[in-house]
């Protein structure tokens, strides 16, 4: 029989064992700590590149699709550059790709480039145009760009408006017609004259906030629309 008249009595129990404590925020913590965030900004990048990456992607679907048709016509040359659209359909999707998996935390798969249809041409051509995952890389791509127009106009217009309504006191202060001469321009100088306009300053601020915020939510739209068209399980 072994004995345990010299083992203490907190042998067995466990070291260094510390409660875990989960980390919670303040609501005003979270609002305000919004301004200093990275993804923040990585997200503000993201909308923004909506407009010249949509450009670039219907630029090259449309001047492409519609070479590659014209050819078809007078020569058979148009099927290889209908070929060719798919690839470049495919390599533009994975930039989206890297581009979203970049600046919005994303991780949808690439597709790979290179096809795995054997035969001429025409054969792979045909094979190819029955991939839905290619049709809906294309439908993708070309709706990048009104996306793309429209996430950029966001971000202009959430940003610049905190900075007017911040600066309209001193606009109106500084200038000698502030506001232009349209129908309410008057009126607007008589309200940015008043005392009671400098209230627009914090107000200005608190927007700036409101918007961070604003943009942040509509990143994270984007960022399902682009795991619904771009994904595997699309």
């Amino acid at each position: 029989m072994v004995s345990t008249a010299h083992v203490p009595t907190d042998a067995f129990r466990p070291r260094d064992v510390r409660p875990v404590v989960a980390v919670t925020m303040s609501p005003l913590r979270r609002f305000f700590g919004v301004i200093v965030r990275p993804d923040t900004f990585r997200n503000i990048t993201y909308l923004l590149l909506g407009l010249p990456l949509g450009t670039a992607w219907f630029t090259a679907m449309v001047t492409g699709v519609s070479v590659a048709a014209s050819m078809l016509v007078v020569a058979l040359v148009g099927i290889p550059m209908l070929l060719a659209m798919w690839y470049l359909s495919r390599m533009s999707a994975n930039v989206e790709r890297a581009v979203a998996n970049r600046l919005l935390h994303q991780q949808i798969p690439y597709a790979p480039v290179a096809s795995h249809h054997r035969g001429n041409v025409w054969v792979r051509l045909r094979a190819m145009s029955r991939e839905q995952d290619r049709w809906r890389e294309a439908g993708f791509l070309m709706l990048r760009f009104p996306v793309g127009i429209a996430t950029f106009t966001a971000v202009a217009v959430a940003l610049a408006t905190p900075f007017w309504v911040a600066w309209a006191p001193f606009q109106a202060r500084l200038a000698d017609h502030p506001f232009g001469n349209w129908a309410l321009s008057s009126e607007m100088e008589e309200i940015a004259m008043s005392g009671w306009s400098w209230f627009c300053v914090p107000a200005g601020l608190l927007l700036l906030f409101v918007a961070f915020h604003a943009l942040n939510g509509l990143a994270r739209a984007c960022s399902r629309w682009n795991t619904s068209w771009l994904g595997n399980d699309a």
